[in-house]
């Protein structure tokens, strides 16, 4: 049930600015009515109850703002905004779930952003995207692509999971009419579960001929606190104890969540990429540690290969991994790229925030600079699969590392 009280914070910057290229994040509502019991933003935000719209009209508040402000006012998201850094919307709640045909808040945010020619990637769970009168309106935004998630292309089995969302042959069909229409389509397979997700050539095989363009892959991640109300129903219905299973197998925690080891997920991710390509399809690496295995550059989304994208956000580590030769990483590979000045730290929790620890303003630069000096903090490239840190240091001070055993996938026969 919807609340009466407003969703206050729709437009913000994501945790994971120091390894992505989308930080800019929107959503339209707090809370969703699919309840995913695998989603990490509900396992999240479990203490809310119900569903919270946020206001019409605010996003183009903000936007006249932004773009009438002298620059040096703008603040970190208004930074973003004036570089055309592309908005992820959807990060945290589904734009497209049920209770949109009653507050339409994504449909006047949608208005906004084809109004401002603003590249826009969705992402959802949703069949409303793809009918009226949000068909027309993605048909007229220059900029956009629209990434559906699926756990699986089978009714059976995506139901058994997700009982509250749409069917797999429901939203096969809403990206194919989207793709018949000329929107860009992506698909998210997301999560993959370990043991139970259908056949990779099944599932790369269906969204192919539903049009998509992109196949991004993110195995499943098992909640710290795996008491929530809605990870007990998935692990019923799913018939596994996740948390043994992945204890079972050498996971590690990774912030709020366990993930597996790389080793359990390569072959994996080495067999969906080469069907993907075989399918004429891009392929994403969606797990954090191999994003870098990735066919194109801009983390998994791979927004970077459609027109309209180009700004993405280049300064961070996940990048500097993927531009640095040979077999030594550097900090002075990304230093050259666009950087907001503003501070950081009002975005984020306060076990994470930079400025009065270190006695700086806590700047995206501070975050990233901190992260790649200290191998052992979080985000750090040492989190990247195979990335080990040296003892050596470049002339300005920043820790070298350097590859061990780097995987590679299969070549791309397609691309």
């Amino acid at each position: 049930m919807a609340q009466d009280r407003k969703y206050g914070n729709p437009l913000t910057v994501t945790s994971q600015f120091p390894f992505c290229g989308l930080p800019l994040r929107l959503d339209s509502y707090r809370g969703c009515q699919f309840q995913c019991g695998f989603c990490y933003a509900r396992n999240r935000i479990e203490k809310h109850s119900g569903v919270a719209p946020a206001r019409i009209g605010y996003l183009r508040r903000v936007f006249r703002r932004v773009f009438s402000q002298d620059p040096g006012e703008l603040g970190l998201v208004g930074e973003f905004l004036r570089r055309k850094v592309p908005i992820h919307f959807g990060g945290m709640s589904d734009p497209f779930q049920e209770i949109e045909s009653r507050f339409r808040v994504t449909h006047d945010y949608l208005t906004t952003l084809r109004d401002a020619d603003y590249p826009t990637i969705i992402s959802t769970r949703g069949a409303l995207v793809a009918h009226e009168p949000y068909l027309s309106l993605l048909r007229e935004m220059k900029k956009v692509v629209v990434q559906f998630s699926l756990t699986s292309t089978s009714d059976r089995f995506r139901n058994q999971l997700e009982p509250y969302s749409p069917s797999s042959s429901v939203l096969l069909r809403a990206m194919n009419r989207l793709s018949d229409a000329g929107v860009i389509v992506t698909c998210r397979w997301q999560p993959y579960v370990p043991g139970k997700s259908e056949n990779p050539r099944e599932f790369v095989g269906r969204v192919a001929r539903a049009g998509a363009k992109h196949l991004a892959l993110e195995h499943l991640k098992v909640p710290i606190d795996a008491n929530a109300p809605a990870w007990r129903r998935f692990e019923r219905d799913s018939g596994v104890l996740w948390r043994q299973e992945y204890k079972d197998k050498g996971a590690v925690r990774d912030g709020r969540e366990y993930v597996l080891r790389g080793t359990e997920k390569l072959d994996t991710i080495r067999t969906v990429s080469m069907i993907t390509r075989e399918a004429s399809m891009t392929f994403g690496a969606a797990d954090n540690d191999y994003q870098y295995l990735s066919d194109t550059q801009c983390c998994c989304s791979g927004v970077d290969q459609f027109p309209g994208f180009e700004n993405w956000f280049k300064h961070q580590i996940g990048y500097a991994i993927r531009k640095s030769e040979g077999n030594l990483l550097t900090y002075e590979s990304i230093s050259d790229e666009w950087l907001p000045v503003a501070s950081v730290d009002r975005f984020l929790n306060s076990h994470t925030r930079l400025g009065k620890k270190l006695g700086t303003r806590g700047t995206v630069s501070d975050h990233i600079q901190f992260r790649w000096n200290h191998p052992n903090v979080s985000g750090s490239p040492a989190t990247f699969a195979s990335v080990a840190p040296t003892e050596r240091f470049t002339p300005a001070g920043f820790r070298i590392y350097r590859w061990v055993n780097r995987p590679f996938l299969p070549k791309r026969s397609c691309l």
